[in-house]
């Protein structure tokens, strides 16, 4: 076996990029203000023990969108996030099986191309304090071959941000094989608790795909309004309060007062949105009677031989924030990535992941609502290459088979099952996340 990486791209847009807006009230430039917003700390300074003086200035600011600056409370939140909100944990199988190790040192020497930095070693790229990488595993035919960790260390925990949203597709797409969901119904068939809203008219699929053509899109202007929807909702499941009231919504609340996009039908555009995950992941509790971190541990983590818990932190009314707030070894969420592979057998007990769950995930996805979304366009300087769709959770679903989804502050799981292949990335990105082409060929 030949292996080697075809491109691994990077696109970072540090906070000065807002300069030149000048907007009046520009929301990231006062957050860039506070304590701990700006990145001052290298990203080793993790592997160390953090002061308490540190540790509890980061309690006293935190906040999801202090949180998205990615400066250095961002640092102390990806690895001990589970500290500051409540946390249920999935356990692993009793049989722990340690990943075998096969690396291809010639892989530090791959060039890199950068917007920033021009063209670097891959050894450079992930050692390179601007691109603030905390840990990159990347996993052929069940074995690792490539591993660093420049700041975490290989037993630390990190968020997943979005590259979680994997974790309820896959859950879905299992209960669509065996009959339970219907995905062309409305949601409301499986989520009473939103009926009589806009969302009667949204099937399973759209919430899956991100097609729902309501008006709660995450995007710049969104995530800079301070009482847009999409601002609502994060501050909804971290007990934050609504900007405009003062008062503390529950996710249900803004999910009932969403809106429909004029001119726009179910179905018809990708607009990404994480409040969808989080009524699929309503609808898998309702469904199987069970948390959703029961459930995934039940199907999932409990056949995988991984060596810690899966973290899932809570809402303040208990729901998993499966859609970002997950918090696992870099290794074992190569293991999840690895799940969808034949070489399963490497990680599970059993096979969870079959042909047909696979299948399901890849092939239902809408090739015109992916055509100029902001997705397909962020997927060219992910992987070098153009995206044919989006499905069940994940962003990017390629010609070839292949399926990647990302995460703020620069999170990142690529699955290739054809050439049996994983890449996971753990990263403290300010602002906007760090994109990487991880694409095995032999």
């Amino acid at each position: 076996m030949k292996l080697k990486l075809t491109a691994l791209v990077t696109s970072m847009l540090s906070a000065s990029i807002f300069a030149s807006e000048k907007p009046v009230n520009n929301p990231v430039e006062a957050a860039l203000k506070v304590e701990g917003a700006q990145v001052v700390l290298p990203v080793e300074t993790t592997k160390g023990a953090f002061s308490p003086e540190f540790v509890d200035a980061a309690r006293t600011n935190f906040n999801n969108f202090h949180w998205q600056m990615g400066g250095d409370h961002a640092l102390y939140y990806n690895a001990y996030m589970n500290e500051f909100m409540p946390t249920a944990v999935a356990s692993p199988n009793q049989e722990y099986r340690s990943l075998k190790r096969n690396i291809h040192n010639e892989l530090d020497s791959l060039l890199v191309k950068t917007n920033t930095r021009g063209e670097m070693t891959m050894k450079d790229y992930l050692a390179d304090p601007q691109f603030r990488t905390q840990g990159f595993m990347l996993i052929h035919k069940g074995e690792v071959v490539y591993e660093a960790y420049p700041g975490m260390k290989p037993t630390d925990r990190h968020v997943w941000a979005s590259s979680a949203k994997t974790t309820v597709g896959l859950i879905v797409a299992q209960l669509v094989d065996e009959g339970k969901i219907d995905s062309s119904k409305a949601i409301t068939v499986y989520v009473p608790e939103l009926t009589g809203t806009v969302w009667d008219k949204v099937s399973i699929l759209d919430l899956l795909n991100h097609t729902t053509g309501l008006d709660n899109e995450e995007k710049l202007e969104s995530i800079l309004d301070p009482d847009s929807p999409v601002v609502r909702f994060f501050a909804s499941i971290t007990g934050s309060v609504r900007h405009s009231t003062g008062e503390v919504e529950t996710w249900l609340d803004v999910a009932k007062d969403t809106n429909k996009l004029p001119g726009e039908k179910a179905g018809e555009r990708f607009r990404y949105a994480s409040i969808n995950t989080m009524i699929l992941t309503q609808m898998i509790e309702n469904i199987e009677g069970a948390t959703f971190t029961r459930v995934f541990e039940e199907r999932v983590w409990s056949k995988t031989t991984a060596r810690q818990p899966m973290m899932f932190n809570l809402s303040p009314d208990g729901k998993a924030i499966a859609l970002g707030l997950v918090l696992s070894t870099l290794e074992d969420k190569a293991r999840f990535g690895t799940l969808f592979t034949p070489s399963w057998q490497a990680v599970a007990t059993e096979q969870i992941v079959s042909s047909d769950v696979l299948d399901i995930i890849r092939n239902n996805g809408n090739a015109e609502s992916h055509v100029g979304s902001t997705k397909q366009a962020s997927s060219i300087g992910a992987f070098n290459e153009m995206s044919t769709t989006q499905s069940y959770q994940f962003d990017f679903i390629y010609d070839d088979g292949a399926i990647a989804k990302s995460g703020n502050l620069g999170q990142m799981i690529y699955i290739d099952p054809g050439r049996d292949f994983v890449g996971v990335m753990f990263s403290t990105n300010p602002i906007t996340p760090v994109m990487v082409k991880i694409k095995a060929l032999h």
